[in-house]
Parts: structure tokens; sequence; C-alpha cells
């Protein structure tokens, strides 16, 4: 019994996701266009699917892949461009809370350092509806803001500065 329930429901949003197969269509160019913009070309994909197996705790499977797929560095790429996608694109933002904040999700190369940043840049000229909070150890942008790889003004968007002296929160924290 519970197993027709499963697969019943899992049709259901099968449909659904039929359903909304322009929105669907939407937002995959958008990752599209938010890869291109960070990592020069569109060869990603991104797709939503049911999945019906007894083994699996979760029924939706969401799979973004994206260029050079697979280091813990290309990642956190992919959860930029995923969450940069729910906020900017047309249907997603209409329930978006157009806040985000990203901790530490830029320790990858300094070209997608640089690309991610620029594209922040480009996309505030265009919105000014949201906020984007994130933590970045400043001795990884100077040479390239020296070099003025990076379009925008980092110090004019520098809201706090934390030093081992100068605690966040006034505590000590480690990852785990």
């Amino acid at each position: 019994m519970l197993n027709l329930q499963k697969t019943q429901q899992l049709m259901e949003i099968d449909s659904e996701i039929e359903q909304n197969k322009e929105i669907m269509d939407d937002f995959i160019d958008t990752i599209l266009e938010i890869h291109e913009s960070i990592m020069g070309n569109k060869e990603c994909s991104f797709s939503l699917q049911t999945v019906d197996k007894a083994r699996k705790k979760t029924p939706v499977e969401l799979t973004l892949r994206i260029y050079d797929d697979g280091s813990h560095s290309v990642d956190r790429t992919k959860v930029f461009i995923y969450d940069m996608a729910l906020l900017f694109n047309q249907y997603t933002r209409d329930r978006h809370p157009l806040f985000l904040v990203h901790d530490n999700i830029f320790d990858v190369d300094q070209d997608t350092l640089v690309q991610c940043l620029n594209y922040i840049y480009k996309q505030e000229e265009q919105y000014q509806d949201f906020q984007y909070i994130l933590t970045l150890n400043r001795d990884k942008i100077e040479n390239e803001e020296q070099r003025k790889l990076i379009q925008m003004d980092i110090d004019e968007h520098q809201v706090a500065v934390f030093t081992k002296e100068k605690k966040f929160l006034g505590r000590n924290y480690q990852e785990k």
C-alpha cells in the first residue's frame, strides 16, 4: 500500500515538472548564462527528476553538472551558480527572499573567484533589490585588485573586517 502511494505521489510530481517545463527551461537558461559568465562556456547541465527506488531517502533528485566537474572547489562553484540562478531567475526570484549568504564559498581557483565577483558586480548594476553577504580572506584578492581584474570596488562593498584579534562574535570557530 505504501509503495502504491509513493508511486502515485511520484507521478504527481512528474506531472508538476512537466506542467512547469517552460519555467524549468528558463531556469536552465539562467544556469547556462551564469556558467558562461564564470567558466567561459555553456558546458553544464541541470536536471530535476523523480526517483522511485526503495533505498533513496529523497523522492526528487536535482543534478547540476558543470565544466571540470568533480573537485571540491568545483562543488563550491556549483553551489554559487545554483544559488545565483535562484536569486536572479525571473520565475524563482518572485519567491526568493533576495538575501543570500555564502560563508567561505570562494575556496576556488583565482580565475573562478574573479569571475564570480565580476558576475555579482554585473548583477548589482542590473538589480538593486538584493543583498549578498560573503566571507572572503582579503589576501585572496589583493593581487587581482592591484591588477584591476576585479571590476567592483571591494572597499566600497566591505561592511565588516574581522581578524584573529577582532573575531566575529568574539569567539573562536573551527570548521569540522
